[in-house]
C-alpha cells in the first residue's frame, strides 16, 4: 500500500482549485475569441503561466503545511 503524506488533503484542494480556475479561464478566453482576440490571448497567457507554476513542482510554495 502506498503511504499518503501529511499534505495529501490541502494538495488536492489546491489542485482541485487551479483546474477550475483554468476551467473558467479558458471559458472566458473561448467566449471572448470572436469579439476580442487580444483578450483571449491575455487569458492563454495566465494559463500558460499557471500551469509553468504547477510543472516546476515547488509544492510547499502553494500550500500552508503548518
Amino acid at each position: 500500500m502506498i503511504e499518503t503524506t501529511p499534505i495529501r488533503d490541502p494538495l488536492d484542494e489546491f489542485l482541485r482549485e487551479v483546474v477550475r480556475s483554468l476551467q473558467a479561464a479558458v471559458n472566458r478566453g473561448t467566449q471572448s475569441v470572436s469579439s476580442d482576440a487580444s483578450v483571449a490571448e491575455k487569458t492563454l497567457e495566465d494559463c500558460k503561466e499557471i500551469l509553468d507554476v504547477i510543472m516546476a513542482g515547488h509544492v510547499k510554495d502553494w500550500i500552508s503545511t503548518s
